[in-house]
């Protein structure tokens, strides 16, 4: 069973963010490597969304775009919501979904 993807507004803000961030840091060679390797991660969520990391704390699953980079999510009946793109260099207390 193939699950939907859902982007909330804060997926979408945060993922927005890194790309900017990418933009103006590095080469459009490594944008376009970020962005390949979320596409990635995201096709794999809709086969097999379980097959990331559950943190009960915060109810939702974290997979892994990049070191720097994760993506938490939710599983609901038939779709996944994509919560929010966080950098992992920041503290974890301060993520918020």
């Amino acid at each position: 069973m193939s699950f939907s993807i859902k982007w909330l507004p804060e997926a979408e803000i945060t993922f927005a963010l890194v790309l900017e961030y990418l933009e103006q840091k590095w080469t459009s060679k490594e944008v376009e490597i970020f962005i390949d390797r979320t596409d990635e991660v995201i096709n794999y969520l809709s086969e097999n969304p379980r097959q990331y990391i559950h943190s009960k704390k915060k109810d939702a699953y974290r997979a892994v775009i990049t070191r720097q980079v994760s993506l938490y999510y939710r599983i609901k009946l038939t779709e996944i919501e994509l919560l929010i793109f966080w950098d992992t260099r920041q503290n974890p207390d301060n993520l918020k979904f």
